[in-house]
């Protein structure tokens, strides 16, 4: 394990449940400062008028917030100054301190706060990782596919629904377009970013932004328009994948042959599809179709990709080959 993987999921795990308090209190602060505001205005009623000492003074000012009522002066003895502020008080404060109390422990118990402020601690810390942006539902795929390639990743997304799909401390429910959550996601430390949006145009500007805050970063984008790839290209895009495209291209190939097992990205090779065959008659690789590359042979589970034109094909193996589908029946033929 490198410095980078050590770092990023042995140190950070235990760093950020560590931070993570410190970081959920920067939520709720503005609430803290506002009731002990309402306190200390009471206090210093309470010292002013009834020469108490500052201690005893917090105390009678928490009682008049949170209406307990544990100590009242002699209201007979009172100044009407006194009553007048304190009446003021009592009246803005009650309300103040129900509300900021329910969001407080509103804020305590949310599981989401919490895993949020992790995640949003471990993007900012993490190094060489994958940051996934977007609101696509291939998001949930791309995710599932790097934990098994023990890849290291951040989800940046403002779908809820994408969200709690996703393990806690890994994603971040915000707007990826805005410079600072992209910022908070890692962007500037990252090794590459996938970005997978339902609008192409804020696909585009989140490719611009990533190229303003991390130029030598490597850029995947997957779009629906593919009349687009050339203008993802000139932002910045290393990687153009046109969604639609290549489900539309798939499906049409599968119609013609079941071989088929996947596809080259069409902006880089025209249309060459690869197909997987199960070898059930004994045949040389030469005995195939000229305009049929093979790529490997699948043999006991293990990849074989060094033959030549006289290896010979056994009952059982497999052949991965490249090539356009309507050339897959006469393989199939062969093999099968």
């Amino acid at each position: 394990m490198n410095k980078e993987k050590v770092w990023n999921r042995v140190i950070i795990p235990i760093l950020e449940n560590l931070i993570a308090p410190y970081s959920v209190l920067r939520r709720i602060y503005i609430q803290l400062i506002l009731m002990s505001t309402a306190v200390l205005i009471n206090a210093l009623v309470f010292v002013t008028y009834q020469h108490l000492d500052w201690i005893s003074a917090i105390y009678a000012g928490v009682n008049v917030v949170t209406t307990v009522g544990l100590y009242s002066p002699n209201i007979f003895q009172m100044p009407s100054i006194e009553k007048i502020i304190l009446t003021l008080t009592i009246i803005l404060a009650v309300g103040l301190y129900t509300s900021i109390v329910q969001s407080i422990i509103a804020t305590l118990i949310s599981r989401t706060t919490w895993n949020d402020a992790k995640a949003r601690w471990k993007g900012k810390h993490m190094r060489k990782h994958t940051v996934i942006i977007g609101d696509g539902s291939e998001i949930l795929s791309a995710v599932r596919r790097l934990e098994r390639l023990g890849v290291d990743y951040i989800v940046l997304t403002n779908s809820k629904d994408i969200a709690t799909n996703i393990r806690g401390d890994s994603v971040i429910l915000a707007d990826p377009k805005n410079d600072n959550s992209l910022l908070t996601a890692g962007i500037a430390e990252a090794r590459n970013a996938i970005i997978v949006m339902n609008d192409d145009m804020e696909a585009l500007l989140i490719t611009l932004k990533i190229q303003k805050l991390n130029p030598p970063l490597q850029v995947v984008v997957a779009i629906r328009d593919a009349s687009l790839s050339d203008l993802f290209k000139t932002a910045g895009a290393d990687l153009v994948i046109p969604r639609e495209d290549i489900v539309g291209r798939i499906a049409a190939a599968a119609a013609v042959s079941s071989n088929i097992a996947g596809l080259i990205f069409p902006d880089r090779v025209s249309d060459l599809i690869i197909g997987i065959f199960q070898v059930r008659k004994k045949r040389k690789i030469s005995e195939l179709p000229n305009d049929i590359i093979p790529l490997a042979i699948i043999r006991n589970n293990k990849i074989d990709p060094y033959f030549h034109r006289d290896t010979e094909l056994e009952v059982g193996d497999e052949l991965i080959v490249l090539g356009n589908p309507s050339i897959f029946k006469k393989v199939k033929e062969i093999l099968e």
